[in-house]
This record gives C-alpha cells, structure tokens and sequence, in this order.
C-alpha cells in the first residue's frame, strides 16, 4: 500500500527533474549561441583590420588610392588614409549593422575593387545620452561588406583630417 502512496510522489519528481533538465539544456544552448555569435562577429572584423590593411598596401605600392566627397572623386594622400587605419584599429569593433544610412558620407577607394566608406552618426548610449560618432562600412573587393557604428570615432574630426 505504501508503494502506491509513493508513486505519485515518485512520478512528481520526476516530471520536476525533467522540467530541470530541460531548462539547465535551454540555458547551455542560448549561452553556446551568444558566444558563437560573438565569436563569428569578432572573427569578421579581425578579417577586415587584416583586409583593410591588405588594401591600404595595395594602394600604397599601386598610387591608386583615391578620395570621393560630396560625389567629387579626387587623389588622396596615403598618410590620411593610414591615419585614419591606426584611428579604426585603435577604437576597435563598435555596434555591428546590417544597413547603412542614405545621405552625407566620403570613400576610400583603394583601387583594387575595396572601399572605406564613413558616415556621420549619433549613436544612444545605455546610459540614456547620446554620442557623435562614425559608421565605418569596408567593402571588400568581392562586395562583401563589414559595417559597424563606433562613438569612438567622430565623423567631424575624420572627415577634417582626411577631406582635400
């Protein structure tokens, strides 16, 4: 008698250890995802450190690095260009983006099919402020594109230095 007293008892705990595995199993794989992700994002903009300075070489021993702004495409000087590299690398990978802005922007064209496009923006801090700031799209020779917002890139200063 007292074994079917125990079997509701015994048929609770396991329905409580299931519903425990269950959730430790939905926890593992949202943690395994988020740091899958946040190993492929970072993996990507190391690429584009590494893709960008493949294409400032390029342009440096080709003299094909070119300056477009306000639709005026011009020569440009490779220490503006290596300037604003060392500015990139320094700030690191900032907020990465999916769609880039219509509107104000100036390029980089490195003459072997890439290019270093910035854009003005204001970007939300979690603290409720908000921040002048850059977003940064390089486009790779083969069209694919690497884009990010950064606040510790300010269009203004950039666009002062490296603009004829």
């Amino acid at each position: 008698m007292s074994e079917e007293a125990d079997t509701p008892k015994r048929h609770q705990r396991d329905k409580l250890l299931i519903a425990a595995v269950t959730g430790a199993v939905a926890v593992l794989v949202a943690v395994a995802l988020s740091i899958g992700y946040a190993v492929s994002v970072m993996g990507g903009y190391h690429r584009y450190i590494q893709d960008l300075g493949d294409s400032l070489l390029y342009a440096r021993t080709n003299d094909t690095l070119e300056i477009t702004v306000d639709n005026e495409t011009s020569p440009a000087y490779i220490d503006d260009a290596e300037w604003l590299y060392k500015r990139i690398e320094r700030a690191g990978m900032g907020s990465p983006l999916s769609e880039l802005p219509e509107g104000e922007s100036f390029a980089f064209s490195f003459g072997d099919g890439s290019t270093l496009q910035l854009f003005p923006t204001t970007i939300d801090e979690p603290d409720g402020t908000q921040a002048e700031g850059a977003i940064v799209c390089y486009t790779r020779s083969d069209g694919h594109k690497f884009s990010y917002d950064t606040d510790l890139l300010v269009y203004e200063r950039i666009e002062e230095h490296c603009a004829p």
